[in-house]
């Protein structure tokens, strides 16, 4: 007695449902990773817009507070005299009066105290500055970053406005 041996496989519908099933789970992987990438993207420019803000505010603030001259601005380049002793913008501290001389060269922030400029920050798309009495305007644009659009979103401009505290003192006391 011989014993037939069947075989049986898998028929074509079968092999197109399954084909179909994976194909819905690939692209629906596919979909939330590329949701994801634009989610991380994203954080990262803010990340970078809030770090170029906070530290343009932090440093400019403590430079024209400090001051008890008016500084020399233009629209792309602020001069701030400083006495001695006074934290400058690299983070030294002088013994001798300087000036701090603040422009932009290539989405790089830079600092000179009068031995070369050195990048103190970086990521800016654009600095302008301006003066109206004792108010020093200063207008940031964050560089855009991770396919982001310039001057919008996490890379838009925002105006920092610092008033000359020690001036308007030494004014106001009479000195």
């Amino acid at each position: 007695m011989s014993k037939l041996i069947v075989q049986r496989g898998y028929s074509l519908i079968e092999l197109l449902i399954a084909l179909l099933i994976s194909t819905v789970l690939i692209l629906s992987v596919s979909t939330v990773y590329s949701s994801i990438t634009g989610l991380v993207n994203t954080s990262k420019n803010l990340e970078n817009a809030q770090e170029v803000l906070r530290y343009s505010s932090e440093v400019f603030t403590r430079s024209l507070k400090q001051t008890s001259l008016n500084p020399t601005v233009t629209s792309t380049q602020l001069n701030v005299e400083q006495t001695e002793n006074n934290i400058a913008c690299d983070g030294s501290i002088p013994v001798n009066d300087y000036t701090e001389v603040f422009t932009l060269n290539s989405n790089n922030l830079l600092c000179d105290i009068g031995d070369g400029p050195k990048v103190i920050l970086t990521g800016i798309e654009s600095i302008n500055f301006s003066s109206l009495e004792k108010i020093i305007s200063i207008t940031v644009q964050p560089q855009a970053l991770y396919g982001e659009s310039s001057g919008s979103g996490p890379a838009q401009a925002i105006q920092i406005d610092i008033a000359l505290s020690q001036i308007i003192l030494i004014n106001a006391m009479g000195l």
